[in-house]
C-alpha cells in the first residue's frame, strides 16, 4: 500500500498592515465612486442594439467601466486555464 502525500497551496494571509492598507484603498475607491455618480447627474440617451436608456451620465459611464472590468476578468481567466492546460 503506498500512501499519496498532497501539498495544498494555500494563499498567503497578509498581515494587519497590508490587510488596513487594502481596505483603506478600497474605501476610497468607493468614494470617489459615488462623487463622481453623483456629480454626473445629467441625464443622457444611450442607444444600444435598437435598446435606449435614458441613464444618468455618471451611472452609464460606471455601468460602462463595470461591464469591461467583466470581460477583463473573463479574458484574463481564459488564458491562465489555457497556460494551465499546457
Amino acid at each position: 500500500m503506498t500512501t499519496h502525500r498532497t501539498t495544498e497551496h494555500t494563499p498567503a494571509r497578509r498581515s494587519g498592515f497590508a490587510a488596513k492598507f487594502s481596505l483603506a484603498v478600497a474605501f476610497l475607491l468607493v468614494v470617489a465612486l459615488a462623487v463622481f455618480v453623483l456629480q454626473n447627474t445629467v441625464h443622457t440617451t444611450i442607444n444600444f442594439i435598437g435598446w435606449n436608456f435614458d441613464l444618468a451620465q455618471g451611472v452609464a459611464l460606471l455601468g460602462a467601466a463595470g461591464v469591461g472590468a467583466v470581460i477583463a476578468l473573463v479574458v484574463s481567466a481564459a488564458i491562465r486555464v489555457r497556460r494551465a492546460v499546457r
